[in-house]
């Protein structure tokens, strides 16, 4: 198994943790990785979407133009086309 050093720990912290090691009657090592185990199992959700714009944003109204411009050009007219079936040489041979 892997050995893990941890250096320059402070007093405070350590004394911290071997009081709580005594009374869980735990090594300082056990109540260390006991700690390190619980850290990873706390999940922090993580966000597919981008969060809502904050509400100061949508408090002000935008108003659509008065004059929305039209096409340019010729007007265009839809036509009726009848529709094509496939000439002989199209279809392939059935035997």
């Amino acid at each position: 198994m892997p050995t893990l050093v941890i250096d320059n720990v402070p007093v405070s912290r350590y004394a911290r943790i071997e009081n709580r090691a005594k009374v869980e009657k735990r090594t300082p090592a056990d109540t260390v990785l006991e700690m390190l185990e619980s850290a990873f199992r706390i999940t922090y959700p993580e966000f597919s979407e981008p969060p809502l714009p904050q509400a100061s944003f949508l408090t002000e109204e935008i108003c659509a133009p008065f004059e929305i411009p039209g096409p340019k050009g010729e007007r265009v007219f839809p036509i009726h086309v009848a529709e094509s079936l496939p000439d002989p040489h199209d279809i392939p041979d059935s035997e």
